[in-house]
């Protein structure tokens, strides 16, 4: 099912867009969509990573445990891996 946005771009922008469309010789939404969804699934990421360093950071604060560095190492190695799985 798709949706109807009405979007507020710079003409700029909107140039560009159109000029890329034409070249690949798809509507603009599809090219919007196609270059968005990497996008949108890194920054969803950023806010998941943000959110539970947060939510580590304010636990330590409260109760003063804390993580041993290989468990931040597998932390961290988890949200490379989510990362790159934006990336493919």
């Amino acid at each position: 099912m798709s949706r109807q946005l009405n979007l507020r771009v710079s003409d700029q922008f909107a140039e560009r867009l159109d000029r890329v469309a034409r070249r690949l010789g798809k509507p603009m939404a599809s090219v919007l969509e196609a270059i968005g969804t990497p996008a949108l699934e890194s920054a969803e990421e950023d806010v998941i990573f943000e959110s539970e360093a947060l939510e580590a950071w304010e636990e330590y604060q409260l109760t003063g445990i804390h993580l041993e560095a290989p468990a931040v190492e597998e932390m961290f190695a988890g949200a490379l891996k989510r990362a790159r799985s934006v990336i493919e």
